[in-house]
């Protein structure tokens, strides 16, 4: 029978965590449709086909937290004298003991006991007929921050162990944010980069050249858009927030010619130096837009050849460099392992077929990583599968000498890295870890001003429950990998530590539903990693941010990411002035989702929204040219109070190229100005670019994650004034702040 009982479906949503309702960025609100609130839940894990099953599920749920004796896991403050925790046992173990155990990770051990005592139940219900109490029990909190685990073992002899979480007041922050100091640096996405030696894209040897040039400019951050693991099977998919796996590199960034074994390596380099091969660098590196599969090609082939010439020289003698390369093997475990397997399996079965560009579309006994079919490819594909592990191994080399080499220029925190949302359904990890995320949904986000029928990122969400069940392992696991060799790590849409919106499959994005996440949990630990990798957080807090989500925040030091487009006195209309920044902040003009300046004060976005039928309907059209036309003069309106434009500067032309390129400095003098401890200036900026990095809500009609910069490394000094607006924001930015 159909399903009829709405209430009790609402009951079984809000238990789940899917949000009943939820506000837009204009502040109105949208509830999830009936279809919408059954899809989200079966892909969830629960099947609902009528009432029954509806309420099946509610009984399940509400037995959730008295089906064990402990939870999976206890985060706690470091500050808390004592650590509260409910225990789960029959009522006829009151009056006896109860004892525990703590193994801290250094090894040191604390134990102690409770008597049972009835004062201390705090809820009671019968499960199977059998009377069971919560007990509310105290541990004194005697702990350093860090991972534990506690044992806890009943009078009969029953043993429980769960992970003790003890975390700091907040995240890291070098010392020169602590003392008031503000800092600016440069956003880049790094296979825009051209340079005269590259490969035909940005490569980590680039980013010795940037830092060489930029330090001494005052640059004190380098912002790298995410270095995530790509598919080089599926090379044109390019876009660095969908990757196959966040916990892996993307060796498309390798400097070849900088890995160990190419100095030594005859066959390579006789390649490398031959004629054919040189055309094919020659037309990569003029090329304006990335040639990712060019570029995989070439590199791949060179690639093999240092493996060979690796395990030849190194494996097979168990030279130093092999012991080093064992060790990292080691280190990186089975979740290293995984990632090789899968990279080497997806390689083969495109070989053998181009279109299994999924492994859904491998065969069955393939799909399960533990079964015994993917056992028995492993044994007889061993090299296939190291092969991917040394990419990851050279990987982490060079990126980790970007980081040194920032530091030893002086840089305050070097490189930022940027954590992605979620992976591709299709990759790595979604495979390595099935059971975490909900494949029949997708992440995304409502309708706002720039994506006027909201975005679908198809990222399968991982399932909250699952993050629980799993001690937050898979998310601990990620912020270590991505913390390596940074100074800072931004996390795109922070929101989604505490609700993600879920699309359902063949659902618009309109028709999406919040799901809520253990926020305050995972706040906490993201500030235990942060301490202990001495990496700052910036925190993407764009669209709909509750101001106890952003109070949060800011309470654990994660600093807010502040564009100049949405820095805005809402009611006036007019932009903020400068000391209205909160210094908790990044400020910047722009990112990677919306229009350059140029193409902002031109409206190019605007008209690509067109041109793709991206806008509603003709009256949302007119309403955003009408917003633009008002955004420009508020800009100009800006820059006058704060005396970086004069009357004599202004004209009838303010649409014009002239008049955008003339307020390419004022503007970055105005961030600059601001009180936000950190600004970013982006180099498509500087350099005049009309188009954006990605237009979204297009795959192939526009070319995202593909457009070089247009000047070459070598030229930088010499074009777009960067040497002098560098010099005008140290300048800004030494004046005292006013936080």
């Amino acid at each position: 029978m159909p399903i009829t009982d709405h209430d009790a479906l609402d009951e079984l949503c809000t238990a789940c965590g899917i949000a009943l309702r939820y506000q837009d960025i204009w502040g109105n609100y949208h509830q999830p449709s009936f279809e919408t609130k059954q899809s989200v839940l079966g892909a969830i894990g629960l099947c609902l086909n009528d009432n029954a099953d509806i309420h099946r599920q509610l009984e399940q749920l509400n037995l959730r937290g008295w089906d064990r004796i402990v939870a999976p896991v206890i985060v706690v403050p470091e500050n808390e004298s004592q650590i509260r925790l409910i225990i789960t046992l029959e009522s006829v173990q009151i009056g006896r003991s109860v004892s525990w155990v703590v193994t801290q990770e250094t090894g040191d051990v604390r134990r102690g006991d409770w008597t049972l005592k009835d004062t201390d139940a705090v809820a009671e219900r019968i499960v199977d007929g059998i009377a069971v109490k919560h007990f509310e029990l105290k541990l004194p909190n005697l702990f350093a921050t860090g991972y534990h685990q506690l044992t806890i073992t009943t009078a009969d002899g029953d043993k429980v162990r769960t992970s003790l979480i003890v975390t700091p007041q907040g995240c890291y922050q070098p010392p020169q944010l602590n003392r008031g100091d503000k800092l600016w640096g440069i956003a880049i996405q790094l296979y825009a980069l051209r340079s005269n030696r590259n490969w035909g894209i940005g490569d980590f040897t680039d980013l010795h050249l940037v830092i060489d040039m930029l330090a001494p400019l005052g640059v004190n951050i380098i912002g790298l858009n995410p270095l995530h693991a790509l598919s080089p099977q599926l090379p044109e998919q390019a876009s660095p927030y969908s990757p196959t796996s966040r916990d892996f590199l993307n060796p498309l960034y390798l400097d070849i010619e900088k890995i160990g074994e190419f100095e030594t390596c005859e066959e390579v380099r006789q390649l490398a130096a031959s004629r054919e091969f040189q055309t094919r660098l020659n037309a990569l590196r003029e090329a304006n837009l990335v040639d990712y599969t060019g570029v995989w090609s070439i590199k791949l082939e060179a690639m093999n050849i240092l493996y060979r010439n690796f395990r030849h020289r190194h494996i097979r003698t168990n030279s130093a460099r092999a012991k080093t390369f064992r060790e990292f093997q080691a280190d990186g475990g089975a979740d290293l392992q995984n990632f090789a397997i899968f990279e080497a399996m997806q390689s083969q079965f495109q070989r053998q077929d181009a279109s299994i560009d999924s492994w859904l579309l491998w065969p069955q006994q393939y799909q399960d990583p533990d079964s015994d079919a993917i056992g028995d490819w492993v044994a007889s594909n061993d090299e296939e599968i190291e092969f991917h592990q040394y990419l990851q191994w050279n990987s982490e080399l060079q990126l980790a000498e970007v980081q040194r080499h920032s530091a030893g220029c002086g840089m305050t925190i070097g490189i930022y890295r940027d954590l992605a949302v979620g992976v591709a359904k299709a990759g790595a990890q979604t495979w390595s870890a099935q059971s975490l995320y909900a494949l029949d949904s997708s992440t995304g986000a409502p309708p706002d001003d720039f994506n006027l029928h909201g975005q679908d990122w198809n990222l399968p969400p991982p399932k909250p429950q699952m993050l629980v069940n799993e001690a937050y392992e898979p998310f601990i696991k990620t912020l270590r990998a991505n913390m390596r060799h940074a100074g800072a790590l931004r996390i795109d849409h922070v929101m989604g530590l505490k609700h993600l919106f879920w699309i359902p499959a063949n659902f618009p994005a309109e028709a999406g539903s919040y799901v809520t996440y253990p926020f305050s949990d995972l706040l906490a630990i993201l500030a235990l990693e942060s301490q202990r990798n001495q990496c700052m957080v910036i925190g993407e807090d764009l669209g709909t941010v509750p101001a106890e989500v952003r109070a949060a925040l800011e309470s654990k030091n994660i600093l807010s990411y502040r564009i100049l487009y949405f820095e805005k006195n809402w009611q006036q209309g007019s932009f903020k002035s400068p000391s209205d920044y909160p210094y908790q902040a990044v400020a910047t003009i722009g990112s990677h989702d919306l229009p350059t300046f140029s193409g902002f004060w031109q409206e190019s976005d605007l008209d690509l929204s067109e041109e793709f039928d991206l806008f509603p309907s003709p009256r949302h059209q007119q309403q955003q040219r009408s917003k633009r036309a008002r955004d420009r003069a508020e800009i100009v309106a800006a820059l006058q109070r704060e005396n970086l434009v004069s009357s004599e500067d202004l004209n009838d032309q303010q649409s014009t190229v002239d008049f955008c390129s003339q307020l390419i400095l004022p503007v970055h003098r105005y961030l600059a100005r601001s009180n936000a401890a950190l600004m970013l200036l982006q180099l498509e900026d500087i350099f005049g670019q009309m188009q954006q990095i990605n237009l979204p809500g297009t795959v192939n009609q526009h070319p995202n994650w593909r457009r070089k910069l247009p000047v070459f490394i070598e030229h930088w000094l010499d074009r777009g004034n960067l040497a002098a607006i560098a010099r005008a924001i140290t300048s800004e930015r030494e004046i005292p702040n006013q936080h």
